[in-house]
């Protein structure tokens, strides 16, 4: 079985256009009919590719990748809305700390009960019970993360690079459409739990709900899909989102998926030139 460093998974074609035009191209293929390439970048050989929206998709197409490929870790990139009580704004990039399943359990009228209260797992691994979470700690720890890039303010340079911002006031910074051109290049990077959902919040009320229920920062449809699947096949795994939107807020508009994967983009990068 062919050997990479590192798979990038995207849901979609947007989601990993900066990482593709990038890196120097090996070789292009199919994975459960999504569009993948290896890469070389530096002394590494990256796997990247898309998997489709949701957590079907995902999953299946985590599952296929790491059956054609041994890979040493894979790492989920993509956009998420961020709850309006996570302080995080458009423009921010959270690195997960755990991904939260929000769609599996128990619905009730008062609200949703973990599939604890089934007391049948999710996964059970090494006599281990995962029920609606899957904490990335180890995976965190393993590559020095938080030592690499600790949560804060930043800003991007042009050569796609990174820098920490002293000089912002993280109390005062604002990412939306219609910032200037300084302040979209500054953004705070943040650690903490991300919820994946079947179903995107469609309005305000939906997502302070979710905030209220999971305390999660941010959600996408896809991470805690991946994370499983990872998990069922011992490959260490990561999660970096870039805030698009506001979660519950459906007018694209007011969302800035340029500056969310940028900015996503300019984190791998850092990374990856610090491994």
């Amino acid at each position: 079985m062919e050997r990479v460093d590192l798979a990038i998974l995207g849901a979609t074609s947007g989601e990993i256009a900066s990482l593709c035009g990038f890196f120097r191209p090996s070789s292009s293929f199919k994975i459960a009919g999504n569009p993948f390439s290896t890469y070389f970048y530096r002394d590494l050989k990256l796997l990247i590719g898309t998997t489709g929206v949701g957590k079907v998709n995902a999953a299946a197409t985590a599952a296929a990748a790491l059956t054609s490929f041994r890979a040493g870790e894979v790492w989920n990139v993509g956009c998420a809305g961020a709850y309006g009580g996570s302080g995080l704004e458009i423009g921010d990039v959270l690195i997960t700390e755990k991904c939260i399943c929000a769609d599996e359990g128990i619905l009730r009228k008062e609200g949703s009960m973990s599939t604890s209260s089934l007391e049948i797992p999710l996964v059970l691994k090494d006599a281990q019970p995962f029920y609606d979470c899957f904490p990335l700690d180890e995976s965190l720890a393993r590559r020095q993360i938080r030592a690499l890039l600790p949560a804060g303010m930043f800003s991007t340079d042009p050569s796609g690079g990174i820098r920490p911002d002293d000089l912002l006031d993280a109390h005062c910074s604002s990412f939306g459409p219609g910032s200037g051109p300084e302040k979209k290049r500054r953004f705070r990077v943040q650690y903490g739990p991300s919820l994946t959902v079947g179903m995107a919040s469609g309005d305000i009320h939906t997502a302070d709900a979710r905030f209220q229920s999971f305390r999660a920062l941010a959600e996408n449809m896809e991470g805690s899909a991946i994370a499983q699947a990872c998990l069922l096949f011992d490959v260490p795994f990561l999660e970096f989102r870039g805030i698009s939107n506001i979660a519950g807020v459906r007018d694209k508009a007011e969302w800035d998926l340029g500056a969310a994967m940028e900015h996503c983009f300019s984190v791998i990068k850092h990374l990856l030139d610090n491994r």
